[in-house]
This record gives C-alpha cells, sequence and structure tokens, in this order.
C-alpha cells in the first residue's frame, strides 16, 4: 500500500506561497503546485497553522475555499486557531480587554469545528528564545487562556516551545501544561528540538495523550538524532513547518537522506522559479514530510513504510478521532 502521511503543521498562508519574499514579488502564486506535489508523495490532510486572531479567520477562508477548489485533488487542508507566543501581547493590546480576545477567539473556534475547518487549538505556547518580540511573563499569561479555549471547544492542541539558552523553558511549559492537563484531549508539542529528558518530562504529563512533532528542526544536530531514536515512534506525529524547518545538507539527519531525484524537481532560486516545474531553494514544503519519514526511519533502523503508517495513525488519533469513528 502506497505511504499515507498527514502535516500536521505548514504555515499555508505564508507570503512566500504567494510568491512574495519579505515584501517584494520573486515569482507567481504557486500554492496549487505545492499542494499538488504534496499529493504525489502520499500527504492526505495538511493543518494550516495560524498564530493570530486575523490568521485564524483567514485560515478557516483558505480551508473552505480549498474544499471547493480542490477537493478532489489536493490534500484535504485544516485549521488552527490561537496565538503564537510571540504575539501573546494581542490578549494585553485587545482594546476591549484580554476576557474579549479570549471571546473572539473561540467564536472562530466554535465556527470552524462545526465543519470541520478547525481541528486544533493553536499555535500557543513559549517562546523564551525570542523574548525581545513579548516578555515572559505575558507568554506564560497567553498559554494558560488557551486551555480554555480547549476545554470549551473539545479539541486538542498544537504548541510551541523554545528556549534553552539563558532562560530555560522546559520547567514553565511543563508547570503550565500539568496545571491545565485535566480536561485536554491531546496535544503536540511541534517542531521539537529539546533534549531527550525534555521530551521525556513532556510526554510524562498525559502519558498517551501528549505527542512530539517531528521536521526538519527535529534532525539538525547528533544530539537531536539521538533523542529522536530514543523518543517512541508511537509518541511522534510527522510535520514539516513549511515553509521553514527545512532539512538541509549540513544537517546530522541528512544522512539518511535516499529520495531519488525524481521525488522533486530541480530547486533554483526563487527569482528563477517556474511555478509546477521548479522547487523554491530553501523554502521547505508539505511534500517534505517523506523526507522527514525517511530520516526517522534510518536513525531507528527500520522501514520507512512503518514511521509513515504508524505516524499517520497517530496524527489521525489526535486530531481526527472523529472521522475514525465514522
Amino acid at each position: 500500500m502506497a505511504m499515507r502521511f498527514i502535516d500536521v503543521g505548514a504555515n499555508m498562508m505564508d507570503d512566500m506561497f504567494r510568491g512574495m519574499y519579505r515584501g517584494k514579488r520573486a515569482h507567481d502564486d504557486d500554492t496549487g503546485a505545492v499542494l499538488a506535489r504534496a499529493r504525489a508523495v502520499g500527504v492526505e490532510k495538511i493543518i494550516v497553522t495560524c498564530g493570530t486572531l486575523e490568521e485564524a479567520r483567514s485560515g478557516v477562508e483558505m480551508v473552505r475555499e480549498s474544499r471547493m477548489i480542490n477537493a478532489s485533488i489536493g490534500p484535504e487542508l485544516y485549521a488552527t486557531v490561537g496565538v503564537h507566543p510571540t504575539r501573546a501581547y494581542a490578549f494585553r493590546d485587545d482594546p476591549e480587554g484580554a476576557d474579549a480576545h479570549v471571546a473572539k477567539l473561540l467564536r472562530v473556534a466554535e465556527d470552524g469545528a462545526r465543519d470541520g475547518a478547525i481541528v486544533a487549538i493553536g499555535e500557543c505556547g513559549l517562546d523564551y528564545d525570542r523574548l525581545e518580540f513579548c516578555d515572559a511573563e505575558t507568554q506564560r499569561e497567553a498559554f494558560a487562556r488557551h486551555f480554555e479555549l480547549a476545554r470549551a471547544v473539545g479539541l486538542p492542541m498544537f504548541l510551541h516551545m523554545r528556549g534553552g539558552g539563558e532562560y530555560v523553558v522546559i520547567d514553565d511549559f511543563v508547570d503550565i501544561l500539568s496545571v491545565n492537563a485535566e480536561g485536554l484531549t491531546m496535544c503536540v508539542v511541534h517542531s521539537f528540538d529539546g533534549s531527550l529528558s525534555d521530551a521525556e518530562r513532556v510526554l510524562a504529563v498525559a502519558p498517551g495523550r501528549v505527542f512530539i512533532g517531528v521536521n526538519g528542526c527535529s534532525l539538525r544536530s547528533e544530539a537531536n538524532i539521538d533523542v529522536i531514536r530514543a523518543i517512541p515512534l508511537d509518541a511522534m506525529v510527522l510535520e514539516t513547518d513549511a515553509p521553514w524547518c527545512g532539512i538541509k545538507r549540513t544537517h546530522a539527519g541528512y544522512v539518511h537522506l535516499d529520495l531519488p531525484p525524481e521525488h522533486f524537481p530541480l530547486a533554483v532560486k526563487k527569482e528563477k522559479h517556474v511555478p509546477g516545474e521548479t522547487l523554491v531553494r530553501d523554502r521547505n514544503e508539505p511534500a517534505h514530510a517523506l523526507a522527514v519519514a525517511q530520516i526517522i526511519a534510518g536513525i531507528k533502523g527500520i522501514d520507512v513504510n512503518i514511521v509513515a503508517d504508524v505516524t499517520y495513525r497517530n496524527a489521525q488519533r489526535v486530531f481526527f478521532a472523529q472521522q475514525m469513528i465514522e
């Protein structure tokens, strides 16, 4: 049977997929070609991550439009509702107050959950690597408010955890997650690049209900590789975080990559990109979920089909349990 994938986190609303880079147009919108490539390698579903109220509203629109345009040819699109930790000031700065901001997010979540456009609360969490955008206290307060949303609509959570330098994030992250774990369905700690101890602490908060999201950022160093080798496959889901977190030749995990050239077209500079014929160099895509799976398989010494099957089923359990019942 052909491999199937669910990319549990891709920034499909990023301007790069519209052909815009730092405010300048480099090529035409190639979203359709990007989705077609994803489908060609077996990506059946993509969760479009949203990090602001405005993005969540746009995400719902994007999902619903995709159902009418490419329902039969492209991967199914879904979205999240939440506030990224680097934008957590949105709660504080809402003219109507933090409670009103929560209520606005809840309205989007409830509306999107009715027809399945919204499948998770997030991207939310803590990012202590970029405190210049938002201070830690504001991030912690905003993170806690998201659990109210998750409980209100009964949706899983898509979580962000960054910070291992001067300001270590794991203690605050686990504390907030632990205090709010009751009533939580499931969650994914996405783009995981922490230590094995960090992974074990996060997974122990709610065994069987917390999953680790693996993408190119999870496969950069030898230390990352050791962590992925140790984390049970049953606790993993795949993601790309496209257009970010791509897999590079300098990454430790690259040695496990063995995709034949026909899997992906030539990658060129963005200015020379021809939609449908080339890839944009250094722009990650949902189609690269296959590459993530292959590297995990190489690290663990197992068949890539096993990685694809187990992580697909894990993602189904977390985000699409109702579809499994139906």
